[in-house]
């Protein structure tokens, strides 16, 4: 039950922007994103200042780091989650089954698998490249409902 009220989120707000790029949804939602060094382990964080939704992404990552660093924190703004500093940590990139990252996490793959056809690529490595999904995250992937 979450995880399709998560799904249609996404594809909600896939279709409200007319994009499956976080950044580019940063923009079109108007949620500043913002570029500090944050040191060496930690990726990027969201945040809530005077009900004002921020996201913060490391000057450190890549920008494929940074691609999917923002979709995660767009996971814990669009899930509702009401920490102030849900923030993703080297550390804590891996498989969890349930909590506001697991959460983040498979909004962060839902996003960008939004309206993609598995059938276009010939391995899900090469769908997971081309769409900008790290491998530490293809255990989020609902493989059987996407290729439906």
């Amino acid at each position: 039950m979450l995880r399709e009220r998560i799904k249609r989120k996404t594809h909600e707000v896939v279709y409200a922007t007319g994009t499956c790029d976080p950044i580019k949804i940063c923009e079109a939602k108007h949620i500043p994103v913002y570029y500090d060094n944050l040191g060496k382990q930690i990726m990027a964080y969201h945040t809530v200042i005077k009900r004002i939704p921020a996201i913060v992404l490391s000057t450190r990552n890549s920008e494929f780091e940074n691609t999917y660093s923002c979709g995660h924190e767009l996971g814990h703004h669009f899930c509702r989650h009401t920490g102030n500093t849900e923030c993703l940590n080297r550390n804590n990139l891996r498989f969890s089954t349930m909590g506001n990252e697991a959460e983040a996490n498979e909004f962060m793959v839902d996003l960008m698998l939004d309206g993609v056809n598995p059938h276009d690529y010939e391995t899900k490595g090469q769908l997971l490249q081309a769409c900008g999904i790290p491998t530490w995250a293809e255990k989020y992937v609902d493989w059987r409902n996407l290729i439906k």
